[in-house]
């Protein structure tokens, strides 16, 4: 049965055309049909079979009902074909009418010669796009992403247009077994305060900083002692061009003598004040590799009146004095991070008196020549270390030069994050009041260590030592001292503060040795 319709379907087409003007109509021959693949319809067949609708291709009848989509599975018979009802007039001659149409329009596509499609001008006549949508969906809140704060425990500060201030204040008691250590002091318990502040400056160019650290002693039970201590110190930079800077530094320190110190006026009841004032100026050219460094240098230091027990006063005016100095360094950059350097410094130690107590004149010149090393490896490691030979002349004959090996550095490492390590060394000619004695040569070393161990718990240590070059002939005193330490912080503002310190120091002359331990206990606010 299948295969009859479709051979029936086969003739239709093929006698359509073969007759593509029929007698009677004037009308355009239609396209032959043409199958894709070769051998997908039967050969062709009598022409009187009905088509796909079961009418007949010449046919101007149609079908009634709905098309039928059955493929003329269930066909008519031509006798039932022949009782279909006739087409009305207008839908027949509006159904040939488009046949004729279509099958002209089919053969002028076959018979003409190709056209391409004429490009149309999108600039005159752009295409039509879709209509933009005036009510379109609201996009979702974008919720903000919060990055935990890698310090949440450090201070904020206090802003003022560029600069940022950084005030903190810690008080406390603290338990020592040597109140003013010295060689007979004794046990107490002092209220100890300390108030530190820093300001900087955020400028896109220049930069300078104020530095303020003030530490009060007061003695609550125990050995009557009390003991102020002052540093305040200033710096500035100024980048003149890509190879030029400027550096400028001033500093006021205001603290105790050593009472191990060979000037001490033994049996004192108080340790006399030390005022140092200093302020240097440098201006720094680099050529190329090669750099050039000019510094100039004055520090002026007062001394106190010595005080006894019974009322009475020393006057040492004869030790105020003024040290002015010129230091020229040229060096090279072997590398971004090493730059080696020599260094020539030429100075003159003035007193203000220039004859002492004791009929001694103690001005004279200072030379001294150092080579070392400049280091800057980043947050790593950066700083100097310069090693070198110091003289200090004297006026009088009768009194020797004093002259000594210097070694001086200020060194800041960072082993790894969150622990810092402070390394600073230092030389200087200390001078002297007793006939005949031209001084010593002290050297001081420190290092502090701290970490960070948690986000709210620093741990800190510090290591001390001296070494003091006795030139009238009592040898060498040594120091020793360490303190351990630690800050637990409740939030940004407040804290904890524990810590336990050892101090000595070792010599040949009795009065000079001295022995302390202490713990401190209190509370740090800051912001």
């Amino acid at each position: 049965m299948a295969e009859n319709v479709l051979q029936a379907q086969s003739n239709s087409r093929r006698i359509l055309s073969q007759n593509t003007n029929p007698p009677g109509d004037d009308g355009i021959s239609s396209k032959p049909y043409e199958p894709l693949s070769p051998g997908a319809l039967p050969p062709d067949a009598d022409s009187t079979i009905p088509g796909l609708r079961g009418i007949p291709p010449d046919s101007d009848l149609l079908p009634s009902g709905p098309a039928d989509d059955s493929n003329n599975l269930g066909a008519r018979s031509p006798a039932q074909s022949d009782q279909l009802a006739p087409l009305p007039a207008v839908r027949a001659a509006r159904t040939v009418g488009s046949r004729r149409i279509r099958a002209a329009v089919d053969e002028e596509a076959v018979s003409s010669i190709p056209n391409p499609a004429i490009e149309q001008n999108r600039e005159a006549n752009p295409p039509a796009g879709a209509t933009e949508r005036d009510n379109l969906p609201e996009p979702a809140i974008q919720r903000r992403a919060i990055r935990p704060d890698p310090e949440p425990f450090a201070p904020l500060g206090i802003r003022a247009g560029t600069v940022t201030l950084r005030p903190s204040i810690s008080t406390g008691l603290r338990a020592t077994t040597n109140a003013d250590g010295s060689s007979d002091g004794s046990g107490a318990l002092l209220s100890e305060t300390r108030l530190r502040a820093r300001a900087t400056t955020d400028w896109s160019r220049h930069s300078a900083w104020l530095d303020f650290d003030g530490l009060y002693d007061k003695s609550i039970s125990g050995e009557d002692y009390s003991a102020p201590n002052i540093a305040l110190r200033s710096g500035f930079q100024l980048d003149l061009g890509e190879r030029t800077t400027v550096k400028g530094e001033a500093g006021y320190l205001y603290r105790q003598e050593d009472p191990s110190a060979p000037t001490t006026i033994v049996g004192t009841s108080n340790r006399p004040a030390v005022q140092d004032l200093d302020a240097n100026l440098g201006v720094r050219h680099e050529f190329g590799k090669f750099f050039a460094d000019v510094r100039g240098n004055v520090n002026h230091t007062t001394y106190g009146d010595a005080e006894f027990s019974d009322g009475s006063t020393i006057s040492q005016k004869d030790r105020n004095n003024t040290f002015a100095s010129v230091a020229l360094r040229g060096g090279f950059e072997m590398s971004p991070a090493i730059k080696p350097f020599a260094e020539v410094e030429i100075g003159k130690l003035m007193y203000d008196e220039a004859v002492d107590d004791n009929g001694f004149r103690r001005s004279g010149m200072r030379t001294g020549v150092r080579g070392g090393v400049e280091l800057d490896i980043r947050e790593k490691l950066s700083g100097e270390l310069a090693l070198g030979y110091l003289r200090q002349d004297i006026e009088d004959d009768r009194l020797n030069a004093v002259d000594g090996l210097s070694v001086d550095g200020a060194i800041k490492w960072s082993p790894q994050r969150g622990t810092d390590v402070d390394i600073g060394i230092l030389t200087r000619i200390e001078g002297a009041t007793a006939p005949g004695d031209s001084g010593s040569v002290f050297y001081e070393g420190t290092m502090g260590i701290k970490r960070q161990a948690r986000a709210n718990l620093d741990l800190k240590a510090n290591l001390f030592a001296s070494l003091r070059d006795n030139k009238d002939g009592t040898g060498w005193d040594k120091g020793f001292g360490a303190e351990i330490g630690a800050t637990y912080w409740f939030n940004r503002f407040f804290g904890l503060d524990v810590s336990a310190r050892h101090e000595l120091t070792r010599s040949e002359v009795e009065t000079r040795r001295t022995n302390e331990t202490s713990m401190f206990v209190g509370l740090t606010l800051q912001r």
